[in-house]
């Protein structure tokens, strides 16, 4: 695996290493503020670190999914923040593989290249209050009039939500059969009859930003659709949950690697002294943080490469697993050895033990699938 970083790519390392130290690290209020730092945004725009991973033709940097995992974990190790890397995390999905996945000639031309210098932020609206993700419960419709159709319904739990300028909305069009068909249209944030709701008070993954949209009477022309009409949901929506769970692996091993550096400075200023059985804890954590960017950065060369790849799935479920065995080693450590709490520590730490409860049930699910299957 360290095969496939080459130069140009720890070359990149660096380069959001050292944005996310100058830029990032220094703002101490990250993890407690209620306000996304658009500042902070607006200078990832202009670094061109929010078109990473499209087409220099469309106004990025050329990369890939490989190259997201890296520049992920540098960006949370040397900047020291989860919940910004999500929302850069969710613009580049929205961009890369909705947008440039499957909008048409006029969609892209109109949208990437302001998306790549951050004059525009993207969100998907696919969840819905009370009910998730599922696709049985999904109830937001799109009926046709003329030349636009008219979309009704409420979208919740929107990652962006209060900063998008666009929203990439999952709706119903029709059935075949009892079986519900979506279409996912491109809904500009001032169309009328959207409206946003008041962003959600989460105390985590914070400055991330998240709320709900309703649509009343939203009406978008016929060219507002983004892909094929009526198969949304297995062209983006099933494919782009995937995509989440690859690219938010490099924050993930970011963050414990702060832990790691976090810990051992404690360690080292506080004198600390420790048995062998604690030095082979720390050991076996930095086994499972080296073990954890690897299956990283293996699940992303997957998400890059054409073919396709029935291992990805049990990456994502080691890779959770890994983290979660990880800061359970983790607390035992502080207890045994009496290291004081360090406020830095904890936000780390509390980010990385709430990602890792997201959506675990579908996980579970997942998990047990595999089993029936090699019993089948």
């Amino acid at each position: 695996m360290a095969t496939a970083i080459n130069k140009k790519l720890d070359t990149l390392r660096a380069r959001v290493a050292r944005f996310a130290g100058q830029a990032v690290a220094v703002r101490k209020d990250l993890h407690t503020s209620d306000r996304f730092p658009l500042d902070i945004w607006q200078k990832m725009g202009k670094k061109r670190l929010l078109g990473m991973c499209l087409p220099k033709s469309c106004g990025g940097l050329g990369g890939n999914y490989l190259t997201m995992a890296i520049a992920g974990e540098a960006l949370v190790s040397h900047g020291h923040n989860m919940g910004l890397a999500v929302s850069w995390i969710i613009h580049h999905a929205v961009a890369r593989f909705l947008i440039l996945g499957f909008g048409d000639e006029k969609q892209k031309e109109e949208l990437l290249h302001r998306m790549a210098k951050g004059q525009l932020t993207g969100c998907i609206a696919v969840s819905e209050p009370g009910t998730g993700a599922h696709p049985k419960y999904l109830k937001t419709t799109a009926d046709a009039d003329g030349d636009a159709y008219v979309l009704n319904g409420e979208k919740a739990f929107l990652t962006n939500g209060p900063i998008a300028d666009l929203f990439v909305v999952l709706a119903q069009t029709g059935k075949d059969g009892r079986r519900k068909r979506f279409t996912a249209f491109i809904v500009p944030r001032e169309t009328p009859g959207l409206t946003l709701s008041k962003p959600l008070a989460l105390d985590f993954l914070r400055p991330s930003p998240h709320c709900g949209i309703r649509l009343e009477g939203c009406a978008v022309h016929k060219s507002a659709i983004l892909g094929e009409k009526g198969s949304a949901y297995e062209d983006m929506v099933k494919p782009f949950r995937e995509l989440e769970d690859g690219l938010m692996m490099g924050p993930v091993v970011g963050a414990m690697t702060r832990q790691l550096g976090i810990l051992v400075d404690l360690i080292q200023r506080r004198g600390v002294s420790l048995s062998d059985e604690q030095k082979e804890r720390l050991g076996l954590f930095q086994s499972l943080t080296d073990s954890l960017r690897i299956i990283t950065y293996e699940a992303a060369a997957m998400l890059d490469s054409c073919d396709r790849h029935p291992e990805f799935l049990s990456l994502t479920i080691a890779s959770r697993t890994i983290s979660a065995k990880a800061q359970s080693i983790l607390g035992r450590f502080i207890t045994d050895t009496g290291v004081a709490q360090d406020i830095a520590l904890d936000h780390i730490t509390h980010d990385i033990n709430c990602t890792t409860q997201i959506a675990k049930n579908v996980s579970l699910i997942k998990q047990r699938k595999l089993g029936e299957g090699l019993l089948t």
